[in-house]
């Protein structure tokens, strides 16, 4: 992320892209989850990623890269994890979100990856 955010180049577009579909990644879970076996919890339809319109207005769902590194650099600014690649199914399949804003572990940067994007990568 660290070095998109420098170079802005393709490349390094494409890399984070990489690590960020196979990377579990901090959200706030919204709605209810159901208790499952050996204290797990499962959704029961009505679990959701927490969104933001920070910067242009336009909704995106918000993540926090590394959530290791983002809790011991920032505090707790959520609550659950979730697999970057279900990340951006939700972002591709929701009418109303134009993607995922996701948000530094280390610095205080964040990344866009737009609807279009994700709705590319899970073509692919």
């Amino acid at each position: 992320m660290s070095e998109h955010a420098e170079t802005k180049t393709p490349e390094s577009f494409e890399r984070f892209l990489s690590l960020f579909r196979t990377s579990t990644v901090g959200i706030i879970a919204t709605g209810v989850p159901t208790h499952a076996m050996h204290g797990h919890f499962i959704a029961d339809g009505n679990l959701g990623a927490g969104k933001t319109t920070h910067g242009d207005g336009r909704p995106r769902v918000l993540a926090y890269a590394d959530p290791e590194a983002a809790l011991r650099n920032f505090g707790p600014r959520f609550n659950a994890g979730l697999p970057g690649e279900v990340l951006l199914r939700m972002a591709a399949t929701d009418p109303r979100c134009e993607g995922v804003l996701v948000n530094s572990a280390i610095r205080e940067i964040s990344l866009i990856i737009s609807k279009s994007t994700a709705q590319s990568l899970l073509t692919q």
